[in-house]
């Protein structure tokens, strides 16, 4: 079976694909740098250099690769307006373009990345472009599977990167709400599980999947975990919500890309927590891997290991 993977040298993409590969897939990738993929993967996955806002581009690929099956990834934490990277354009429109390619070369299945905290209600626009994209896959009639995971630990993860060099000359971190916000992180390894199962299992499709670990954990008790893991010692500042908001305005203004956002201050509207909807599906590694998540001290513990490597 075919699989066309965006996002393949991210994050959760490195993880998607290897999976896939040992179970037999033949894998291609649609993306911006070619040599990288080449670097991750050699020649086990084939690549189509595309401009996902050019659907000419993105034909070539589905129509020389013929896949069976869409697993969209593509997302972004940040916005840099002054290089055109935008929340709608990436989030959204890529995704606009690449289901309508996908509807019309009749792909079987769309897997679908989205995040926790996507909803109608959501006032950030990271949250916003993401339900607007979870929709457009909805509507066009399409087999798919959405996933929305919590915070996603793994070496890779991009909060030990910015607390690692923030810290390394200023150890002092503000809290936003006084870090009280709500994860339930995931290991990424379970992650790339649900994605494997949910090409195999027909009970997945046309359903939206909340994915988390086994443990809530506030802001500032992971924070805690990761600099006690380090032996760094931190000091933590609680702030305000509405000061933090402003002092991301200031800082977009500032700094491309900023250290903070005032919509990252938005997207803490709610926990970051599985079971707050009760209309889409929780427990997903439970569901599709049928085990228990990693457990959070396991996962951190693992995920802070390789972290270091990456230094």
């Amino acid at each position: 079976m075919r699989v066309l993977i965006t996002g393949s040298t991210g994050f959760v993409g490195r993880y998607i694909v290897e999976n896939l590969l040992n179970e037999g897939y033949e894998i291609a990738s649609p993306v911006r740098n070619v040599d990288k993929l080449k670097n991750l993967y050699g020649e086990r996955v084939k690549a189509y250099k595309v401009n996902f806002e050019d659907i000419p581009s993105i034909k070539y690929a589905f129509e020389d690769f013929k896949p069976d099956y869409l697993i969209h990834l593509i997302g972004i934490l940040y916005q840099e307006p002054s290089k055109g990277i935008t929340f709608y354009k990436v989030h959204y429109l890529y995704s606009k373009n690449l289901y309508q390619v996908a509807k019309e070369y009749g792909v079987k299945k769309v897997l679908h990345m989205s995040t926790l905290g996507t909803h109608p209600d959501a006032p950030s626009s990271y949250h916003k472009t993401k339900y607007m994209a979870e929709q457009e896959l909805i509507n066009t009639g399409l087999d798919y599977t959405i996933f929305r995971p919590s915070i996603i630990l793994g070496p890779q993860q991009r909060l030990f990167f910015d607390m690692w060099k923030i810290t390394r000359y200023l150890p002092v971190i503000a809290l936003p709400g006084g870090g009280s916000y709500l994860f339930q992180p995931v290991d990424v390894r379970d992650l790339a599980c649900c994605f494997s199962q949910a090409l195999k299992d027909e009970q997945t499709t046309r359903k939206i999947y909340e994915v988390c670990g086994d443990k809530r954990v506030s802001f500032k008790e992971l924070l805690e975990d990761i600099f006690s893991y380090w032996n760094r010692k931190v000091v933590l500042v609680p702030v305000p919500k509405a000061l933090m908001y402003i002092g991301g305005l200031i800082a977009e203004k500032v700094l491309e890309p900023p250290p903070f956002s005032s919509d990252q201050v938005l997207m803490m509207w709610r926990d970051n927590v599985c079971g707050l909807d009760t209309d889409v599906e929780s427990q997903a590694v439970q569901k599709l891997c049928g085990k228990e998540p990693i457990p959070y001290e396991e996962s951190l513990r693992w995920s802070l290991e390789g972290f270091k490597k990456l230094l």
